[in-house]
């Protein structure tokens, strides 16, 4: 039986110890405690009744009661302090759920915004993101994200509803998705780079996806893309990059094999430069090929990232500027 109290009173020891002063000291003192009745108790377990030596328990488990909700305390303050300490970025998590007559409609815009306290450039990203979700909201806050997704939101979900109940008036099944991802791919002191990966389904053989990208000067919101990253001339010399992008995308080495992927095969010697505008990334410049914009549905979205090391070189000195950090 000593043993077995020997071994109790020990718990306490290792459940608070903390790597700061003041649980370093509520560690010595629960120790000093345990050590003291272990002391005092075990010579007295041979002669005294079991009785006392559980109210004698009881009284040291009280202790240490008091001693854990110190600690706790103390825990919890500290993941509020590590949480207030986040990157520039807002999470947002806004999903819809319903059905009509057993038919299942879901939007949901979820993902990482762009916070700041730059007014200028949060209206400029709050218009891309408006014109990449249909752009026919008027905006009445230009710094209000939330009203611009929930706008689309609403107008999504009573025009999926209607569709439902159309398809449902002829006996035909249907179901509605509209998915939107939000992210903030890059942000350094003079670039923000922002995406927004779309996926839609409403009836037929599968759904269609979109990848929108923008990357944006902090200073003034100015959108840089295919009209001001790359001069007409290295347009030109950036397509023998795009093609290495596109074969270490399908991992092929042989430039012939190209042509087994595309949807022309023409397209292989000479690849067209993505409809999508390229955007800065930290170690490159990212780029995108839609679904069906030179390759079949099932091969994806073409997507990949040049180093710095390969296409700074091609861009143009406004670009450039945004890469040098002083």
């Amino acid at each position: 039986m000593s043993d077995s109290f020997l071994f109790l009173t020990r718990i306490p020891c290792v459940i608070f110890w903390k790597n700061n002063s003041t649980c370093c000291f509520l560690d010595f003192f629960s120790k000093f405690i345990c050590l003291e009745y272990a002391a005092f108790l075990l010579p007295l377990s041979q002669t005294l009744n079991w009785d006392f030596m559980k109210k004698s328990f009881f009284y040291s488990a009280a202790v240490m009661a008091l001693l854990m909700t110190a600690t706790a305390c103390e825990r919890q303050e500290n993941k509020g302090t590590e949480t207030a300490t986040q990157s520039d970025t807002v999470s947002i998590n806004m999903v819809y759920a319903d059905s009509v007559d057993h038919n299942h409609l879901n939007c949901s815009m979820t993902g990482s915004l762009l916070a700041t306290d730059n007014k200028q450039l949060k209206r400029i990203t709050n218009e891309w993101i408006n014109e990449r979700l249909g752009g026919i909201y008027t905006i009445k806050d230009a710094q209000n994200t939330d009203s611009i997704l929930n706008f689309y939101q609403k107008s999504w979900a009573d025009s999926s509803i209607q569709t439902i109940k159309e398809f449902a008036s002829m006996g035909a099944p249907i179901e509605c998705v509209w998915e939107n991802t939000f992210s903030v791919l890059a942000d350094n002191g003079k670039f923000v780079s922002l995406s927004i990966n779309s996926y839609r389904f409403e009836g037929g053989a599968h759904g269609s996806s979109v990848i929108s990208q923008q990357t944006f000067r902090k200073e003034d919101g100015r959108e840089f893309g295919w009209n001001n990253m790359f001069s007409e001339e290295n347009k030109y010399a950036l397509r023998d990059l795009l093609k290495k992008g596109v074969m270490q995308y399908f991992e092929i080495d042989r430039e012939e094999d190209l042509k087994n992927f595309l949807l022309n095969p023409d397209d292989a010697f000479l690849l067209p430069l993505p409809e999508t505008p390229p955007v800065m990334l930290k170690d490159g410049i990212r780029f995108v090929y839609q679904q069906y914009e030179i390759a079949p549905y099932a091969s994806g979205m073409p997507t990949f990232t040049l180093p710095y090391s390969e296409v700074k070189p091609l861009l143009t000195t406004s670009a450039k500027e945004l890469l040098d950090e002083k």
